[in-house]
């Protein structure tokens, strides 16, 4: 069969469209290389293959001369304009965040200019203020530069007393017996006379303290630079006979061993991180060094009788990096640290700032769940880490409740929040199990003070007993060896004291005052007024009876042992407290108590004075209580000429107290300046220190009062009235305009 080529042609072309269609046969795309080839190929149209020395391999074979054009910039792609464009902009936020950063830098340095200036400019001021002739003698300009003078300064920095004077603290009953003294019409002093009084203390040369004036300046670097290891070990053991024996929170005899260690640690922190130590032992850390440095400082207060500028110091190195609250991590050692540094405040005569470093040590100790039995087994696997963990939850719970009682402010470890099986310590550690007793009592008393708003001041008669009988429940509970040894019973045998060691005679003495503080605080409401008195007189006598053994135990306890000048700011506490029920008494129902009480006020005052010539805490104790010295004999004069009765002074406000509008005296630690005692002691700015009337002359000025008194020549119903708002939400609150005769009361009652 024979085809036509018209037909051939037919069937064929159906076969070529398909192959050509088709993907496998389609032609492929020739590349655009003209925008990168030499000038001759793109005339030529032909492949350029260029060489590595910028000409082609078609001019270079043609021998005709290669020139290359201007090549334009690839086009990117999508992906990479997006990745561009995303560097562009991290790139901008990351410009932003630096000028930022550099504007604040800038602010700083400017605020730091702006301060040095200021620094510099009274650094001049002071240079041209002391180049200028003055008529100041050699004891002036020495005592411009004691460290008296600067350990002053630094007290200037500590936190004032709260206002709130709430019934716990033993200022509070002497508050309230100068408003009863201004309330009868014995008014202090006139704000001009204090003014000028002020200022004459101020200038006196001889008002700084008697026990620093002859003490060497010495900076923190150079005590350890000087210090040997056996004098740190002798301060370690004077910290652990004065502290650690009545809070073993911490093991000083382990820090003592490693005296030389800690000297060479602070003395070359760096060079000795690698130092190799007894495998026995474990490394010493920096927090290990804190402790020894808190340690020695607390020990270099306790004997000077106060804080002193190389306490400061030494403390100084350790309590900036302690007292930040933003440490990522809380641990043992920390709470430990805490605990000593709220000891050392204590002993510095700064009770409001132990309670403040209590209560952060006691909310780590709830962070670590120290309060509970099973996260303390759970965390503290070994019976050694759980036995200090226990002891030191122990202790701070103790001296959490013993700072809050001192300044009336609130506890920070609530008892319902502990574990009713939480371990106590063991039975080595009697002091301590008796204190865990006490502060529950404590809790107990805290919770049966009326709150505030509540009607009456005074405590349900049904809670005073049942109060009452908890306490003697618990002083009975004291364990024999633990038990005091009473003036009373060794006035027959006066040697027998002698026998005592002098720690335990310490504890002894610490537990019983406890328990008649106790019961002062319990009883004392009855005392607020004359018609409490009267309505209540067994419990108001048996009160005064308590604060009347508190002064002999006190005095005995000075008269045989040192234990009292030791410790002033501790047993100062249960003196005031004492000599503030025996002043209520006095003021309130003389006719009743004058007699009575007079020998204990006097030793009380006399106990002060003695020990105001060497420590700051009493000498403050004692400007407080000499500021009553006035008062009182105004009121004997009154009472010897027949007395104004309360319906000549009806214009007084219950609840008004007459308060100076002075300038406040806070940091008065003078103890030999001149005072305006009345017509009898006029003093002008000119009044030598002689004309002071010593410890003899207000003994007598008291015990004429208490004769004039106890011929019963009282002053009618003059505290009858109430006290008005304060007293009966339970607490006595100072306002800003109330802070001049009752700050004098205030000035290291605390």
């Amino acid at each position: 069969m024979e085809h036509s080529p018209s037909s051939l042609s037919s069937q064929s072309a159906p076969r070529h469209d398909s192959q050509v269609g088709s993907p496998l046969h389609r032609r492929s795309k020739r590349g655009r290389y003209t925008p990168v080839a030499c000038n001759e190929c793109k005339k030529r149209k032909l492949k350029c293959i260029p060489t590595d020395d910028d000409k082609c391999q078609r001019c270079i074979a043609g021998g005709v001369i290669c020139v290359f054009g201007s090549r334009p910039p690839p086009r990117a792609t999508k992906t990479a304009r997006l990745a561009n464009m995303k560097m562009h902009v991290l790139a901008d936020a990351s410009s932003h965040h630096h000028v930022r950063a550099l504007t604040d830098e800038m602010a700083q340095l400017r605020q730091q200019v702006v301060d040095l200036a200021e620094s510099v400019r009274e650094l001049r001021e002071n240079a041209d203020g002391t180049s200028r002739p003055q008529n100041t003698s050699c004891v002036a300009a020495a005592f411009a530069n004691s460290p008296s003078n600067v350990a002053s300064m630094s007290r200037d920095n500590a936190p004032k007393h709260p206002h709130f004077i709430g019934p716990t603290r033993p200022a509070y009953g002497l508050v309230v017996a100068e408003r009863s003294l201004t309330r009868m019409g014995i008014q202090a002093l006139d704000s001009a006379k204090s003014t000028s009084l002020s200022s004459s203390r101020a200038d006196s040369p001889l008002a700084g303290d008697a026990m620093e004036d002859e003490e060497p300046s010495t900076t923190d670097a150079e005590f350890w630079a000087s210090c040997t290891p056996d004098e740190v070990a002798r301060l370690l053991a004077v910290f652990e006979e004065e502290v650690e024996s009545v809070y073993p929170f911490v093991d000083t005899i382990e820090l003592a061993s490693r005296a030389e260690q800690i000297l060479n640690r602070i003395r070359h922190s760096d060079a000795l991180d690698n130092q190799p130590h007894d495998r026995q032992q474990a490394p010493l850390s920096n927090l290990d060094v804190d402790m020894a440095k808190l340690a020695v400082a607390t020990t270099v207060a306790i004997e000077a009788h106060g804080k002193t500028a190389l306490s400061a110091s030494i403390a100084g190195s350790v309590e900036d990096r302690l007292s930040r609250i933003s440490r990522g991590q809380v641990e043992l050692k920390g709470i430990q640290l805490l605990t000593m540094l709220s000891i050392y405040y204590f002993h510095c005569d700064d009770e409001l700032l132990a309670w403040r470093t209590i209560g952060v040590a006691a909310r780590e100790a709830l962070e670590m769940g120290l309060h509970r039995r099973r996260s303390l087994f759970d965390n503290f696997r070994d019976a050694h880490s759980r036995r200090d963990a226990m002891r030191v939850f122990w202790c701070v719970y103790v001296l959490d409740r013993r700072w809050s009682f001192g300044t009336s402010l609130s506890f920070a470890l609530s008892d319902r929040d502990i574990d009713p099986a939480l371990p106590e310590p063991d039975a080595d550690l009697a002091y301590l199990r008796c204190m865990i007793s006490y502060a529950r009592l404590c809790s107990k008393i805290w919770d049966a003070i009326p709150p505030f708003g509540s009607p009456s001041p005074a405590i349900p008669t049904e809670d005073v007993h049942a109060l009452d009988l908890s306490t003697q429940v618990w002083l009975d509970s004291i364990p024999s060896h633990l038990q005091i040894r009473h003036p009373r019973m060794l006035s027959a045998a006066s040697g027998n004291n002698m026998s005592q060691p002098r720690v335990l005679h310490r504890l002894r003495a610490l537990l019983y005052l406890r328990g008649n503080y106790t019961r002062i605080a319990i009883y004392q409401h009855y005392l607020l007024s004359s018609a409490s008195i009267q309505a209540n007189l067994p419990s108001a006598r048996l009160v005064v009876e308590i604060a009347r053994d508190t002064v002999q135990v006190l005095v005995h306890l000075n008269a045989t042992t040192d234990v009292y000048s030791r410790q002033q700011n501790a047993f100062n506490y249960f003196l005031l407290s004492a000599f503030a029920v025996l002043t209520l008494a006095v003021c309130h129902a003389p006719h009743h108590f004058a007699k009575t009480c007079r020998e204990s006020l006097v030793q009380a005052i006399e106990l002060v004075k003695g020990f105001s010539r060497h420590s700051v805490a009493s000498r403050r104790l004692w400007n407080s209580i000499r500021e009553l010295l006035p008062r009182l004999k105004s009121l004997q004069m009154q009472s010897s000429e027949g007395g104004p009765h309360v319906d000549s002074m009806a214009h007084v406000a219950a609840g008004d107290v007459g308060v100076e509008t002075e300038t406040r005296r806070e940091n008065r630690t003078d103890m030999d300046a001149p005072m305006d005692l009345g017509p009898q002691f006029h003093v002008d700015g000119g009044m030598q220190l002689s004309m002071i009337p010593e410890v003899t002359e207000f003994s007598s000025d008291l015990l004429d009062l208490f004769d004039t008194l106890g011929q019963g020549q009282s002053f009618g119903n003059a505290f009858e009235t109430d006290f008005g708002d304060p007293l009966a939400h339970g607490g006595l609150e100072l306002q800003s305009d109330e802070l001049g005769i009752s700050r004098r009361f205030l000035q290291g009652l605390m």
